[in-house]
Formats: structure tokens, C-alpha cells, sequence
């Protein structure tokens, strides 16, 4: 793991209690490119990263960071130090298309400039876009520059999760009049029912290897989690009389959370992969705590949703310390879906308000927010792969 810059303290109140959460510095650059959509790029991105802060002169900055595409898929990368410059580094960047090698070139950027910090901007999100009149699920780039429509069946498509190698996604569709499980392959563009059991089938997700696949099923009573082998064999993992939903993978595989109304409100429970019992996690902040995603760096951290006054925000627990952190967002509406992005700080997550649905990120150091999905007012349900 990186070696962070650590510096500012932040004071938070939690019941009382000061807690002192120590927030890295931000490293001061200033960015540059002769594109001037590039240069846009660039502005946005460091200033979401929360690593980072812009400066105007050279003189101020720890580092001169240039990107400029060059031909179809490559840019090039040169970060400069001091006045006059001096060139620290250069690399030319190779990726699937212009844009994304202009990503490719900010995370280099990040791991050069940050000692070795994890960048995340090459990755993808796939997400639902209901602004047709139907729920479809599409796949972006981070901010949403470039958007590409998946599927048409003008049913309602719900849960899209990518495969680990980003060449696959799992979601539940109404196709075939019922809630049934499909993958889709984005190299043959064709679809395979994973799932179509009597009652509902959701939820499905790959494990961290690409190997298994956890998902919902009802059968028809109530919704227990169930792990597909890659054989095909199916297991039961829960049998309870509440209704599990969401489950996700630890970073390992080697466990399981997921939420369950066994005693109450939904809460958030953990138990093995492979079957065996399960433990309710003490978040003590919520009757109502559901929508878990494990953090795939810090495996002591899993976001989650929970009911708060009026609404719902994104929250933090903490194996380590035994219990929830404040609170990551502070939203009018409903801050709901928190899915980690690869470095382990930033999160992605629908903040949904009235009639309208946004996609935005938070960097749950700072708590600062950010709305990527631009203009658009119905999509939701955000899915990240690096």
C-alpha cells in the first residue's frame, strides 16, 4: 500500500465524543494540455481526486502536469518540477481510445506524484439510464464523456455488476416477464440466463476471482443468498426467515455481507463464502442499513446505506474500531447504492431527490462530493471495475 502525505485533522462529533480523523495533505499542481477538452479533463479530475490541489503558477506547485492525446488511443504524460521546469518524467499512454489514455495518463500521474497512490480515472462504470422511458443499462468512462447504451429491451433492467476482468456484467431483466438473472458479454455482445428460478432472482454478483457468482433468490418464499459455482452448482447459503438482499464479496472471496430483516429492519450481517453461520455487524446507526459494498483495499471498511432522519446517506463500518463512521455524505434525499472505487477512499453512489436520480462520487476523507453523471437526471445505480 501507498505511503500516504499525511496531514490535516479533522474534528468530528460523534454522540459527544471527538474523534480525530487525520485527512492527507493535498499535493499542489498545476495541469496543462494543448486539447482544450483534455485540459477540461484534467481540471475536473484533480480537483475530485481530493489528493490534489490546482494552482495557477508553477512557483506554488510541487509538480507541472501535462497530458496531450496523440493519434487515436495514446497521450503522453510529462510532469514537470521547479522554475524554470525541469522534466521529472514522460510517458507515452496507451489506451482503447484517446480518451481513455488521457485516464490512463492521470492515474500514472497520481501513482508518480503520490508515491505510489492507486489512480482510478481508466476504469469503468456500468449504471441504469432510465431518460428513454425504460430502465437500460449503459456503460461510461468516470465523467461521463463518453456513453455507450448496452441494452433495448424497453423492460425494466435493475442491478448491473461488472466481471473482475471488466469483460462481463451481470443484471437482472424483465425479458422474459419475470426477474431473472443474465450475463452480458461485451466482447461477443451476446446474453446468458444465469439464473431464472420461480420468484426473484437479483443481486448477482462475481466474487473477487471471477470464479462465483452471489446472488438472491426467492424461490418463490423468501429471498435467501445463494453462491453459484463455476461448475454451475448452486448453494444455499442462507435459510432464514427474513429476506436477505445485495450481497457482496469481501476482497479475499472468502466472505460474504448482506442484508437481512430476520430481526427487525434490514440490517447488515457477514458470514463465510463457503456456508456457515452469520454475524450481525454492530453499526448501531440505523434501524434500516442495507445496499453493502466491501472496500476491495481496507477490508476492515464496507459502505452501506442507512435510513437518517428524512432521507438516507452513505456510512462507514469499521471492523477495526467495532462501529460505524459519521456519516460520508450529507444529502437532501437519499444518498444510496455506495460502490468503492480501486483506491479504496473514493466512493460512487445515486443520490436520488424528488424526480431525479444523479450519479456522484465522494472522497470519504474529505467528504466532498461531486456530481459526474453531468446533465442527466435518471440514471442510478453506479458499478465500477478497473
Amino acid at each position: 500500500m501507498a505511503t500516504p502525505f499525511f496531514g490535516l485533522a479533522l474534528a468530528q462529533y460523534d454522540g459527544g465524543v471527538v474523534e480525530v480523523v487525520t485527512v492527507p495533505d493535498s499535493t499542489p499542481v498545476v495541469v496543462r494540455s494543448g486539447n482544450s477538452n483534455t485540459k477540461a479533463i484534467l481540471d475536473t479530475a484533480f480537483q475530485i481526486d481530493g489528493r490534489f490541489s490546482i494552482v495557477r503558477s508553477a512557483s506554488d506547485a510541487h509538480y507541472t502536469i501535462a497530458v496531450d492525446p496523440v493519434g487515436s488511443n495514446s497521450a503522453r504524460l510529462s510532469i514537470y518540477s521547479g522554475v524554470p521546469e525541469k522534466l521529472m518524467f514522460t510517458e507515452t499512454l496507451t489506451g482503447d481510445s484517446s480518451l481513455n489514455a488521457v485516464y490512463q495518463a492521470i492515474d500514472r500521474a497520481v501513482y508518480k506524484t503520490r508515491r505510489g497512490d492507486k489512480g482510478f480515472w481508466a476504469g469503468k462504470l456500468a449504471f441504469i439510464n432510465e431518460e428513454s422511458g425504460a430502465a437500460e443499462v449503459c456503460v461510461s468512462d468516470l465523467l461521463f464523456q463518453s456513453v455507450v447504451q448496452l441494452t433495448n429491451d424497453r423492460v425494466s433492467a435493475l442491478g448491473p455488476k461488472w466481471s473482475p476482468d471488466g469483460n462481463a456484467i451481470l443484471y437482472t431483466s424483465y425479458r422474459s416477464g419475470f426477474p431473472d438473472i443474465y450475463k452480458l458479454d461485451l466482447r461477443t455482445n451476446s446474453r446468458q440466463v444465469i439464473a431464472n428460478f420461480k420468484g426473484l432472482n437479483t443481486g448477482a454478483r462475481y466474487s473477487p476471482d471471477g470464479s462465483r457468482i452471489a446472488m438472491i433468490i426467492s424461490g418463490g418464499t423468501n429471498s435467501d443468498v445463494w453462491v453459484r459455482e463455476a461448475s454451475g452448482r448452486m448453494m444455499n447459503l442462507t435459510k432464514s426467515r427474513g429476506l436477505e438482499a445485495a450481497p457482496a464479496w469481501s476482497p479475499d472471496g472468502t466472505r460474504l455481507v448482506f442484508s437481512s430483516d430476520e430481526r427487525g429492519g434490514p440490517q447488515l450481517y457477514v458470514m463465510p463464502s463457503v456456508g456457515g453461520s452469520s454475524r450481525r455487524l454492530a453499526t448501531n446507526v440505523s434501524g434500516d442499513c442495507a445496499q453493502p459494498d466491501w472496500n476491495p483495499v481496507f477490508d476492515n471498511q464496507i459502505a452501506f446505506s442507512a435510513a437518517m432522519g428524512s432521507g438516507r446517506q452513505i456510512i462507514i463500518y469499521d471492523s477495526k474500531l467495532g462501529k460505524s463512521l459519521p456519516a460520508v455524505t450529507n444529502e437532501s434525499g437519499d444518498a444510496i447504492e455506495p460502490h468503492w472505487l480501486s483506491d479504496g477512499r473514493h466512493l460512487v453512489y445515486t443520490h436520488r431527490r424528488a424526480n431525479r436520480s444523479e450519479i456522484k462520487i465522494v472522497d470519504t476523507l474529505t467528504r466532498k462530493s461531486y456530481v459526474i453523471s453531468g446533465r442527466r437526471a435518471k440514471v442510478s445505480q453506479p458499478s465500477f471495475v478497473r
